[in-house]
């Protein structure tokens, strides 16, 4: 008797710790972006998600009803129905969604014509609702100064995005530190990440925020496109796009000194005083928008 007890209660156990027992295994913490981590729950509040339709990608509001992304995510002018914008940590899951009042992306935008570098990969969304619970909206880099502090190769950006991690997982807001590696000869757009730390599919049109001196963090970059993922990607600094925002939107993000877009020097060889242009950038392979179904997959 006391045997088949003892057997009875084994067998019990080995249920519970089995996936065909009555309780489920607490699943793994998701795998952070290539190399990044989770944000702390409620970090980046201004880091959204968009869905267009079958498609994902990752804007940042610059206002309360206007969202900073790529030109690449709207250059099919998807209907305003078919596009949505998500805030939280993890879109998987419900989290509170916003409709889309217009969309406009830069004329100059060249991306379908192959250009190599300076694409103008900008774009915007303004939503029907403004979001006044967020009391800061991070503010692009549009000062001489704050430029020649922080855009430099070797320095730190941070990425963030909702876009894929090494285990196909999306959806979960991350963020992941990469260094500068290289400008256009512009200086316009550059690149960054590599050695296994990177944007992916589905941060298109997020963030790249860069940190002051002062401990505030402004916007460096719009997530552009890249190489296979985790071997770096391109940014476009959004300096190069303000004007075209202003005239589109409305909205002017420029210092009241800065009437025009050329009020930085963002020569990368401005500091040798030549005036000289760097080496073309190589092309981008592959343009970061994801399609909704891995959107949609669950945690692992």
């Amino acid at each position: 008797m006391l045997a088949a007890m003892l057997l009875s209660g084994l067998a019990a156990v080995i249920a519970l710790a089995t996936p065909t027992g009555t309780l489920t295994a607490v699943p793994p913490p998701p795998v952070p972006i290539y190399g990044g981590q989770v944000v702390e729950p409620g970090a980046w509040p201004a880091v959204v998600a968009i869905t267009l339709g079958s498609s994902l990608c990752t804007g940042t509001l610059v206002s309360p009803t206007i969202v900073l992304t790529a030109a690449h995510c709207l250059e099919s002018e998807p209907s305003l129905s078919s596009i949505t914008v998500r805030r939280g940590d993890d879109v998987n899951f419900p989290v509170p969604v916003y409709k889309v009042a217009a969309i406009g992306f830069d004329p100059e935008f060249c991306g379908a014509k192959s250009c190599k570098e300076d694409i103008h990969d900008y774009g915007f969304l303004v939503l029907t609702k403004p979001q006044s619970d967020i009391l800061e909206f991070p503010r692009p880099i549009a000062d001489q100064d704050e430029w020649d502090e922080l855009m430099a190769v070797d320095n730190k950006v941070t990425v963030v995005g909702y876009g894929l991690n090494e285990g196909d997982i999306t959806g979960i807001k991350r963020q992941v530190d990469v260094p500068i590696t290289k400008f256009s000869g512009s200086g316009l757009e550059f690149q960054a990440g590599g050695m296994g730390l990177d944007s992916c599919q589905g941060d298109s049109g997020g963030p790249a925020f860069a940190k002051l001196a002062s401990g505030e963090y402004v916007l460096a970059g719009v997530t552009s496109r890249g190489y296979t993922c985790g071997k770096g990607g391109f940014y476009a600094a959004p300096i190069g796009g303000l004007c075209w925002l202003e005239q589109a939107s409305g909205l002017d993000l420029r210092p009241p000194d800065c009437s025009d877009c050329d009020c930085i020097n963002t020569d990368p060889e401005r500091s040798s005083g030549c005036g000289c242009n760097g080496s073309p950038g190589e092309p981008a392979s592959l343009a970061l928008l994801l399609p909704l179904a891995l959107l949609l997959r669950r945690r692992r």
